[in-house]
């Protein structure tokens, strides 16, 4: 019997985004930054997410979360993520970060 993905479509279109805006309300002025852990080792640091399909999304990430310059695009099955890490990092550490505005599928977010 196959296990579904933890972290399947409905994680990333209702709670994340529900523990996001919390987190975003608690610290205002800061910076959202969401990263995924791959269970090949692999981190993205997460800019937003594009698209959310039945087995699988993709995502816009940081290629240098240092400069923030470039992005790359990132076609993923939702059982290679393994862990999803949600932090808050002052503008003067990190100047952009993960936006809700640009959600799945052209839907825009309140964030």
């Amino acid at each position: 019997m196959e296990r579904a993905a933890v972290f399947d479509a409905r994680f990333y279109h209702e709670v994340l985004p529900e523990r996001l805006l919390a987190e975003c309300k608690l610290r205002p002025g800061d910076t959202l930054v969401v990263v995924l852990q791959l269970a090949d080792g692999a981190a993205l640091d997460l800019c937003h997410l594009v698209h959310l399909g039945e087995e699988w999304f993709s995502v816009q990430y940081f290629r240098d979360a240092e400069s923030c310059d470039d992005m790359d695009l990132a076609f993923l099955p939702y059982e290679l993520v393994k862990m999803v890490t949600v932090s808050l990092r002052h503008p003067s550490a990190r100047r952009i970060g993960f936006s809700l505005k640009s959600e799945p599928d052209g839907k825009k977010g309140t964030a």
